[in-house]
């Protein structure tokens, strides 16, 4: 077995482990996309309210009016900031791009082909900036380049690939760091292609943005934060029929409903449970859940195998599906969601609810029973599955109480060990089963209650260099995962997104992946 021989630092590991956890919210140029809480969330001071339509005559509205999560404070996607991706992808285009199940498909590439670590991408030749100039190969190595020099973004970057170079006007190659990273995927989410002629290192894109090559370029921002695009008739893959775009965000669940009901909203990118399951019941919006790439789950960083086991088998799955999802969601029989599993689904599938082994279990633990055990949660959907758990847990005879903390509390909690019990959402669209084993490294990762072989195992597996040996190590240890159950997949979380019957041509993942192309949608009414 051959160990990766580079090191990462354990602030920058920390960073990674942190773009694992799938929060409420997608938040910054980060991507960690995650499914929302069941509680109406609270929308900041100052927020933007969604704006009243101005199309009082009887020609058609030709405006889409999105309401998103994170307000947009900088336009520059080649450095660390808060920057909303829907807005991203309205301005610059990338290397790659997802199809309506959220897999990651050609954009600017016209075609490409893959030798061992290295990818070779012809790019399309028809492509134009905003400024009218081509986008040629020097303006890709250029983004990738900018983004690498970038002491917060690039982490992401290193852990796909070791560098990218000009072969020709229209070619690159990238070097990957190992055969089984998603880097469609992260071409698809991270790397925004900017003009190298006319960007401007210094320039301050808190108002304006660098020159891309999307369907719309940025007319305005106002003192809330609001953004106005306007579309790029000269669009190299058509012209969009919305012509203008008014992009919101931290409008509060109830209140974006109501907005859609109303006709001054047409889109939510995000939409919480609650809010959600009202909207079904409107005949003239569209609700859309997508099963994505998180699964909700409950760490234990305690006990021995015998006590995690008896957790892990006393949790009815489908009834905090019913109780706490209003019926939406899958139980999980595989150790990650079905898009992180890929190729290992199925490979190491385990027995979930079973109340009679899960005392078989408890009756061999050395734990000391007569305690009063704490899960920790940070949001209220996650609370509302923790007293599910709190329930079935006391009737294997397991006393359990629920703390709800911060969410910063929560993951400082979680690095540093001082939790027994919490349950939170794992993984994203740009990691896979070995991204994931670090979390399970003690020297990296979490402290988990783990055998020094299942450790071991851990941090030689994932690196194994012949892709058939290093299969087979991986799925023998996610079955050792299983026996020692140090994380309890309970269901695969879905995500939600609403959005008026006016609009077409919105991609079911989109609110999995945040990734929505407003360019691509189609006026129907």
């Amino acid at each position: 077995m051959l160990k990766s021989e580079k090191k990462v630092s354990w602030n920058e590991m920390k960073k990674r482990l942190s773009l694992l956890l799938a929060l409420a919210m997608c938040v910054s140029l980060l991507g960690a996309c995650g499914g929302p809480s069941g509680e109406e969330s609270q929308a900041p001071a100052g927020s933007n309210e969604p704006a009243v339509s101005d199309n009082a005559g009887g020609e058609q509205d030709t405006t889409l009016r999105a309401l998103t999560l994170v307000a947009a404070e900088t336009f520059n996607p080649l450095v660390y900031g808060n920057t909303d991706k829907p807005v991203n992808h309205a301005l610059f285009d990338c290397l790659f791009r997802f199809d309506n199940d959220g897999n990651a498909v050609p954009m600017l590439v016209d075609t490409y082909e893959e030798d061992g670590l290295d990818v070779t991408m012809h790019l399309r030749q028809d492509v134009t900036f905003s400024s009218g100039n081509p986008l040629t190969a020097d303006d890709v190595v250029f983004s990738y380049n900018a983004v690498l020099a970038d002491p917060t973004l690039r982490y992401n970057m290193t852990g796909i690939s070791t560098g990218m170079e000009k072969v020709d006007e229209y070619t690159i190659v990238l070097h990957l760091t190992n055969t089984y990273c998603k880097w469609e995927n992260y071409l698809a989410e991270l790397l925004y292609i900017i003009e190298e002629e006319t960007y401007d290192p210094e320039a301050d894109y808190t108002t304006t943005a660098p020159v891309g090559s999307g369907p719309y370029t940025l007319e305005s921002v106002d003192a809330a934060r609001k953004v106005t695009l306007k579309a790029r008739e000269d669009y190299w893959n058509g012209a969009p029929e919305f012509k203008t775009v008014e992009v919101s965000a931290g409008v509060e669940d109830a209140t974006a409903l109501i907005a859609l009901q109303t006709g001054d909203a047409d889109l939510v990118a995000q939409m919480g449970l609650a809010s959600y399951t009202q909207a079904q019941s409107d005949e003239n919006l569209t609700c859309v859940s997508f099963d994505g790439w998180s699964t909700m789950g409950v760490m234990i960083q305690m006990g021995d195998d015998a006590f995690r086991q008896a957790i892990f088998h006393a949790i009815n799955r489908d009834t905090i599906i019913q109780i706490c999802n209003g019926g939406n969601g899958t139980p999980s029989t595989n150790y990650f969601s079905p898009k992180v599993m890929g190729d290992y689904t199925d490979k190491a599938p385990f027995v979930g609810y079973d109340v009679e082994l899960a005392k078989e279990c408890l009756a061999n633990t050395a734990v000391d029973l007569s305690q009063t055990f704490e899960i920790q949660v940070f949001e209220a959907t996650t609370q509302s599955v923790a007293q599910c758990i709190q329930s079935d847990l006391a009737a294997i005879g397991i006393n359990v109480e629920v703390s709800f903390v911060d969410s910063n509390v929560f993951f400082d909690n979680l690095v540093n060990g001082n939790m027994q019990m919490g349950i939170t959402a794992m993984a994203t669209d740009m990691v896979g089963v070995e991204d994931m084993m670090s979390m399970f490294d003690p020297e990296s990762g979490y402290p988990f209650s783990l055998s020094d072989e299942i450790i071991e195992m851990v941090q030689t597996a994932p690196y194994i260099q012949d892709d058939a040996e290093r299969q087979a190590a991986v799925i023998e240890l996610l079955n050792a995962l299983n026996e020692a159950c140090p994380w309890v997949p309970l269901y695969d979380s879905p995500m939600y997104c609403v959005y008026s019957n006016r609009v077409g041509n919105v991609l079911d993942c989109s609110c999995a992946t945040y990734a929505y192309y407003f360019g691509d949608m189609t006026i129907e009414g």
